[in-house]
């Protein structure tokens, strides 16, 4: 009977050691294709396994139908981690990612918040929340996430963007001067320093959007959007000398406004240039579908006088 047993014992051990020398060997032969990018062929050697339900495995083969864009076989992959693992990082990360890739939103943000809950001082995990609840119409949550996210990681530029703009849009103009004035104190980044510009903007500070932009152009050629700026600030200083080369720029560029042949017409006529000041007022008048085409009208008149 001893002898018996001791037999058994021996077989089951030898008849184990192949399965898991095989399970290695596949892992190892997807990890090498993995690597040159052949995801496919690496799909089908991990298909050649009984241990199709192995965190290591199911990893790999989330991964790859990942990069092949096959998405509703790669959720499967990392849901079956979630019914083995409920708090597995990485399954949770990925699925944030892929569920809001497909506008699933309230999934995504599940899973983002799973990762707060179990990692509350990553503020990675914050600003990819607030990356989708921004994307489905949350700006609100998306506000507080990014603030956590920038209280967390006061180095996070890019946070700091996406939180700027977003203020902007709801008009929390001193907010986003306060935030990027000192930030921008300490490091200057051309992206941030236009939405500073565009926060002074909002409080009718001229003369400092001016002072940004200019900043900005030390370094960088100019755009559309440097020049809408400058062009709106000298106006309101009156300098309209240099409004007219702002405006003429957005015009060389295809973009066209009432209040763009607006501002031109009055410039044209403030620096004594009665015809082209006659020419855009009239483009004013004749593009217009705001509630300012009354001014238009009455500064065209004046323009004739």
């Amino acid at each position: 009977m001893k002898l018996t047993i001791l037999t058994i014992l021996v077989l089951c051990t030898f008849q184990a050691f192949p399965q898991d020398t095989t399970h290695t060997e596949v892992l190892r032969k997807a990890d090498e294709l993995i690597n040159e990018y052949r995801f496919e062929h690496a799909l089908l050697v991990m298909g050649e396994t009984h241990d199709s339900l192995a965190i290591p495995l199911l990893r790999r083969k989330g991964f790859c139908y990942s990069k092949l864009g096959n998405h509703d076989y790669a959720i499967t992959a990392y849901e079956s981690i979630r019914s083995i693992d409920s708090l597995n990082r990485e399954a949770l990360y990925n699925l944030g990612q892929l569920y809001a890739n497909r506008d699933q939103h309230e999934r995504s943000k599940d899973c983002f918040q799973k990762l707060i809950q179990l990692d509350s001082t990553n503020s990675y995990y914050y600003k990819q929340y607030a990356a989708v609840a921004m994307k489905s119409n949350d700006p609100v949550g998306a506000i507080g996430y990014y603030i956590q996210t920038v209280r967390l990681n006061p180095g996070d530029l890019e946070a700091h963007g996406h939180l700027s703009s977003i203020l902007l849009e709801a008009e929390q103009y001193a907010y986003v001067d306060s935030m990027l004035s000192q930030l921008l104190s300490t490091s200057d980044n051309n992206q941030l320093r236009l939405l500073l510009a565009r926060a002074k903007l909002g409080e009718d500070q001229y003369q400092a959007v001016i002072d940004n932009i200019g900043r900005i152009l030390e370094t960088q050629d100019t755009t559309a959007a440097h020049a809408r700026l400058m062009g709106i600030s000298y106006f309101m200083l009156d300098q309209y000398n240099k409004v007219i080369p702002c405006m003429e720029y957005l015009l060389a560029k295809g973009i066209k406004a009432d209040w763009m042949f607006y501002y031109l017409g009055v410039s044209y006529q403030r620096t004594n240039e009665g015809d082209k000041a006659i020419e855009f007022l009239n483009l004013a008048v004749g593009e217009s579908v705001s509630d300012h085409i009354r001014s238009y009208y009455m500064q065209l008149a004046t323009a004739y006088e």
